[in-house]
């Protein structure tokens, strides 16, 4: 969990997604994905929610 925030990716984006996507045929594929990728993605909020401080209680059975 420590460094959770360096790994954070991109989302996977559907083939549905593109075709959703305005002007999708006037871009490369590559592209497509990359820009609906960010769009999706909220990593600044996912970093601030791993910032966050946890705290893990194991209850016994």
């Amino acid at each position: 969990m420590a460094d959770a925030a360096e790994r954070l990716c991109l989302p996977d984006v559907t083939e549905k997604a593109l075709a959703g996507l305005k002007f999708s045929a006037a871009l490369p594929e590559r592209l497509a994905v990359a820009t609906l990728a960010a769009r999706l993605a909220d990593l600044p909020a996912a970093r601030a929610v791993l910032a966050e401080p946890t705290r893990t209680v194991h209850l016994p059975d």
